[in-house]
């Protein structure tokens, strides 16, 4: 798992601002198991409701059934220091724009 992470730090264009915005649509800072089957639906990835749900409550710290930006964060950071700095000081690709389109934010 961390060399997945590391490897999506990688990427030049993966922030977690971006990715966190595919799945909040209706911008109220926090996610549930709805938001994140929908998100991944649109872009074409299709996981099963207890998939998505053991997302959640593997990252969900004070157990509202809901993410934060916090929280999702968690599971993207790598536990390396350097890339997790690396991630975490990366910012939007879209910082001036109002509305997301699921796909348009990371190649």
């Amino acid at each position: 798992m961390e060399a997945s992470k590391i490897s999506l730090t990688n990427k030049y264009d993966f922030n977690l601002f971006d990715a966190f915005n595919i799945f909040d649509m209706g911008r109220v800072g926090t996610i549930t198991v709805h938001d994140i089957k929908d998100g991944l639906n649109h872009i074409g990835v299709y996981p099963t409701q207890e998939e998505v749900e053991l997302f959640v409550s593997r990252y969900d710290r004070n157990h509202d059934r809901r993410l934060t930006f916090a929280e999702f964060s968690d599971a993207f950071l790598p536990l390396d220091l350097y890339y997790s700095q690396v991630l975490n000081r990366r910012n939007a690709n879209n910082s001036v724009k109002t509305f997301y389109k699921r796909d348009d934010c990371f190649l």
